[in-house]
């Protein structure tokens, strides 16, 4: 004896497709968003005034009055950090020659060519 399914079959009648398989989503690896894609390329964000800007970039200097790293040339005028602390050339004004220090001489951009920075980020030290 056959089972309705198989002579509901046989009479032409056939199965509808699965509404839940027609929401369904292509399942992507990780692995395979990691590859294509390319995190932090360039830093455009200001630890010190928490803006988005076309000229920041990384300090290794001695002010107590900020923790921050990561700073516009903005702030770096305010906050008196010499241009001889910066360790980066990778903002959009360092690659068009437009980065220019208020505070103080500007290094120029072919100095940084091969140049590792110098320290890597450690805990905070209050006593700088």
């Amino acid at each position: 004896m056959k089972s309705l399914k198989e002579q509901l079959l046989q009479a032409g009648l056939k199965a509808t497709p699965n509404p839940k398989a027609q929401n369904e989503r292509e399942v992507i690896a990780k692995k395979k968003i990691t590859e294509t894609i390319i995190h932090q390329e360039q830093r455009n964000f200001c630890e010190e005034c928490q803006q988005v800007r076309p000229d920041v970039e990384l300090y290794y200097h001695r002010n107590p009055t900020t923790e921050a790293e990561w700073i516009c040339v903005k702030c770096a005028d305010r906050l008196k950090i010499a241009d001889s602390f910066r360790q980066t050339a990778q903002s959009d004004t360092s690659i068009k020659r437009m980065f220019r220090r208020e505070h103080g001489a500007t290094r120029n951009a072919d100095e940084f060519k091969n140049h590792k920075p110098q320290k890597t980020k450690t805990e905070v030290n209050g006593n700088r």
